[in-house]
């Protein structure tokens, strides 16, 4: 399996764990603290960043500074992406998250560097059309919940970002822990001093621990296998998967623009993914020709049959 097409699978893996983190957050939200919740996850991150690379291995890295800045994003985020799902219609929120995909764009040339192709920029607005036409939000009654859910599209996009930034020095083990220790550390006072979530809330927190460090862990590891711009598109899957699931399981026809904003996103990552096929099948093309330079005059239809 190319790394590219793990990549993908990697971040379908992680839309499906975040589409069922999401509408627990929405659950409960509003009636546990957004530092608890950011506690659990955080705290459950770090054991599986453990987990991953027992011993001192996973703390070692080349970047101290920018991993504790990582790890300071990620917490901003939990904090404004908890508190926004809480309080806001779950379709508001869930339209403003799916942003993040031009946010991923613009960081990725920013930040690393990397050339995002006019395919790149369409795929991700289609993606995001795609996402409006499935949530359709009101957006009725501008409150300071939705500045912060725009907060938190942006710290997620550069957090994505930053993961692919890292791991050019750092594992992704160490990643992962640094990711999610400053948050557990500085939701930890909150979440000791505050009263206890309410009972019937209880039965959900095993689920927060689980699904959410799973979902940044292969979040992570999809970075490293391909470019940021490339897989952006594919976090819009989660809207798919949740659109799929109430179909499955509570026998909910979707209407038609959803419908048709779901075949948006799902051609948003197919023309994403389809650019970077062809990148690496011309850098293939590339390297074959610097060790036979013999044959670098032949026409690349020529070498192909060979």
């Amino acid at each position: 399996m190319t790394g590219q097409r793990l990549a993908i699978r990697l971040m379908i893996a992680q839309a499906t764990l975040f589409a069922a983190e999401t509408a627990i957050i929405h659950h409960i939200g509003a009636q546990v603290s957004a530092l608890q919740l950011a506690f659990v996850r955080g705290a459950s991150g770090v054991v599986l960043a453990l987990a991953l690379a027992p011993g001192l291995a996973v703390m070692r890295t080349r970047q101290p500074g920018l991993q504790l800045l990582r790890g300071g994003v990620a917490f901003l985020y939990l904090l404004a992406m908890i508190y926004s799902f809480g309080h806001l219609p779950f379709a508001d929120a869930t339209a403003i998250s799916y942003t993040q995909t031009l946010y991923i764009a613009v960081f990725s040339v920013l930040i690393l560097g990397e050339t995002v192709s006019g395919l790149n920029w369409a795929a991700a607005a289609i993606g995001i059309a795609g996402a409006l036409l499935i949530s359709k939000p009101s957006f009725s009654g501008w409150t300071f919940a939705y500045f912060l859910a725009v907060l938190a599209t942006s710290l997620n996009g550069l957090s994505f970002v930053l993961n692919r930034y890292l791991q050019r020095e750092d594992s992704e083990a160490s990643t992962m822990f640094y990711t999610n220790l400053v948050p557990a550390i500085g939701s930890l006072p909150a979440f000791v001093w505050a009263a206890p979530p309410p009972a019937d809330t209880l039965v959900w927190l095993p689920a927060l621990a689980l699904l959410g460090p799973l979902g940044v862990y292969c979040g992570i590891a999809a970075v490293r296998r391909s470019s940021a711009a490339t897989l952006g598109p594919y976090t819009l899957l989660r809207l798919v998967i949740a659109l799929s699931a109430g179909v499955v399981v509570f026998h909910e026809k979707p209407d038609a623009i959803s419908a048709i904003g779901a075949g948006l996103i799902l051609g948003s990552c197919l023309l994403s993914a389809g650019y970077a096929n062809r990148r690496y099948s011309q850098s293939l093309s590339a390297a074959f020709v610097k060790t036979r330079p013999d044959r670098a005059s032949e026409p690349t239809g020529m070498i192909s049959a060979r």
